[in-house]
């Protein structure tokens, strides 16, 4: 593994500091005297979030990976192709050499360092019980959403449970697929049984017993393990937290965020420093200013995507925003199709990195979703299922699904519905994965990009393979 991923003090990604101060530390912090009592605690624990909102995570690169590499966004088409690696995303010419995969390998297991020290430390803290507990098991699940992020776009990795405390050791073979799941359902379980269902104010968008059940469902619909995803998808509904807002924009109003919809996000905060969401504007393209600020016109929306919305879903007209040249603001003659995601406006934003938009890692419907598509492949015309999927339905102003569709007709509409509902909240590329129809969506979508089986996972990135011989390649790259 990479050297530089190592986290000597674990406390510099909780901490930043506007101050230079030209004087000499009076004292200093390590891994030996920090962890003293409950604030410790607490400030360690926010260390292993604190990634999320990296821009090598959820703050851009995982959202632009994710759709990107999909047939819902297209790079180029009238667009600046200057970008290489999003533009080799977008084409399916990347190499173990772009560093959009290196970015998220070394953030990844930089946060999951973190999470070991505090499974590791905290423990040993006096403090109260239940908290410290509770603190142990956000490490648990934070470190399997780290490694569910990681077997998911790369197969087998280094599974690394232990802190690592210094540059010795480091060169560390690939787990099997089948053993990084084995800790990913044993973190999300462990975690379940020990996390509240929900939070104060002061303490919201934290890891809770639903998301920790949400994640087990998902990790489950990807193994296939049709059952346990039903019966893990029905106990998130059967907490009776969550439920749809009346309307669809609802759900991505600033003032709902880590609301009755809002099972797991990536927390951003206006104005703060280095803690506001890029979405809003690098999402909307340079000639539409938001309070005299351009975008940067990242993830453009294809058009097969915005076709494939009925013109009287609701869901279009929040999600995208199709300009023209009539429009105001005008679209350029050179954008071929003009078509960008709106869902994470923020009209208070004055800049292009601060918006107040949380990113929606688990929304509840699609937990809904995924208790649907479960249901359906345990046996056609569950009356369960169409229920379930009509509500995502309804609520977007669509009729019923039609009843008595056989089985393959129910997951064609099903994943229909997950691409239009879930639109650029992460989970196409996924889903096109592991339902294997990564291949033909994007033939269907540009028949000139080469999609081949390599590319049902990403390359181990070449950098740490230059640094560690022990890591094997993905075929066919």
């Amino acid at each position: 593994m990479k050297k530089h991923i190592v986290v000597t003090l674990l406390l510099l990604g909780a901490m930043t500091s506007c101050e230079v101060l030209d004087q000499k530390p009076e004292s200093s912090f390590t891994p030996a005297n920090f962890y003293k009592n409950a604030d410790d605690a607490k400030a360690a624990v926010s260390a292993v979030y604190d990634p999320l909102n990296n821009a090598n995570m959820y703050g851009q690169i995982m959202w632009i990976l994710q759709d990107q590499a999909t047939d819902d966004a297209e790079w180029g088409n009238g667009r600046s192709t200057a970008n290489q690696p999003k533009n080799d995303l977008d084409k399916y010419t990347f190499t173990p050499a772009t560093n959009t995969f290196q970015s998220i390998w070394s953030t990844v297991y930089s946060a999951i360092n973190r999470a070991n020290a505090v499974i590791a430390r905290v423990p040993a803290i006096p403090m109260d019980n239940d908290l410290k507990a509770r603190y142990v098991a956000e490490a648990k699940f934070m470190r399997g959403f780290y490694y569910f992020t990681l077997v998911r776009l790369f197969g087998g990795v280094p599974l690394i449970t232990a802190e690592t405390t210094s540059l010795n050791n480091l060169a560390v073979s690939r787990a099997s697929v089948d053993d990084v799941y084995k800790l990913i359902v044993q973190d999300f379980t462990e975690a379940e049984t020990v996390l509240p269902t929900t939070y104060s104010t002061a303490d919201k968008g934290r890891a809770t017993k639903g998301a920790a059940k949400a994640f087990l469902a998902k990790v489950y619909l990807t193994r296939q393990d049709w059952a346990n995803a039903s019966a893990k998808a029905k106990e998130v509904i059967n907490l009776g937290v969550y439920d749809l807002w009346a309307n669809f924009a609802d759900a991505f109003l600033i003032a709902n965020k880590n609301g009755k919809e809002a099972v797991f996000e990536m927390q951003a905060l206006s104005g703060g420093f280095n803690e506001g969401s890029l979405m809003q504007g690098y999402m909307r393209p340079n000639f539409d200013r938001v309070n005299g600020v351009a975008g940067f016109g990242d993830d453009p929306a294809t058009e097969n995507l915005y076709k494939a919305y009925r013109a009287d879903d609701k869901r279009r007209n929040v999600t995208l925003k199709l300009y023209s040249a009539t429009t105001t603001p005008a679209a350029p003659a050179s954008v071929l199709f003009p078509c960008y995601v709106y869902k994470y406006l923020d009209p208070a934003s004055t800049g292009t990195s601060d918006g107040g938009n949380n990113y929606p890692i688990i929304r509840y419907p699609d937990v809904l979703l995924m208790y649907a598509e479960a249901l359906n492949e345990q046996g056609a015309n569950n009356t369960e299922a169409y229920t379930t999927i009509n509500r995502i339905r309804n609520r977007a102003g669509l009729p019923n699904l039609t009843a008595n569709l056989n089985q393959a007709q129910f997951r064609d509409s099903l994943l229909l519905e997950r691409r239009l509902e879930l639109a650029f909240e992460g989970h196409r590329w996924y889903d096109l994965s592991r339902t294997k129809r990564l291949i033909s969506a994007m033939k269907a979508q540009n028949p000139t990009i080469i999609v081949e089986e390599r590319h049902y996972l990403f390359p181990i990135p070449q950098t740490e393979r230059d640094v560690n011989p022990q890591l094997t390649q993905n075929p066919g790259y």
